[in-house]
């Protein structure tokens, strides 16, 4: 499993099998640039309205495998509430702070990436009011 991102907005994740370990990273690169997504960022806390990029705009939800997971909108200076691979994969999808709920086995590192991507995902299938008039 490969996460890729700008930490400007954009992530994408890959997987791939070889018989070789380095072209297995390889396969997972090239599969990771094919799948890259934008990410919706905003202050979408209640308790900060500072109108800058640093956190999810709405409560959103992914799931993969068992793994369902809940981002939170949190202000500014809360940092990342998750896991480690949550917290690498938010990081490089230019998140800065958010907090997450969790349920299923979260221990499977790769169905939490997916899940998490899922839920970044789920950022630009809602329209904003910025976005109404257009």
């Amino acid at each position: 499993m490969v996460a890729i991102g700008n930490g400007d907005g954009y992530i994408g994740l890959g997987s791939a099998k070889a018989k070789q370990m380095r072209n297995a990273i390889d396969k997972a690169i090239i599969d990771a640039k094919l799948n890259i997504i934008p990410v919706r960022r905003a202050c979408g806390s209640w308790e900060c309205r500072c109108n800058e990029p640093h956190s999810v705009p709405f409560k959103v939800t992914g799931k993969a495998g068992s793994v369902e997971i809940t981002l939170i909108p949190a202000p500014r200076g809360t940092g990342l509430v998750a896991g480690d691979v949550g917290k690498i994969v938010l990081r490089l999808a230019g998140i800065k702070d958010v907090w997450t709920k969790t349920k299923g086995e979260t221990r499977t590192a790769p169905n939490f990436a997916k899940a998490i991507y899922e839920a970044l995902k789920q950022t630009y299938k809602v329209k904003t009011v910025s976005k109404w008039a257009a």
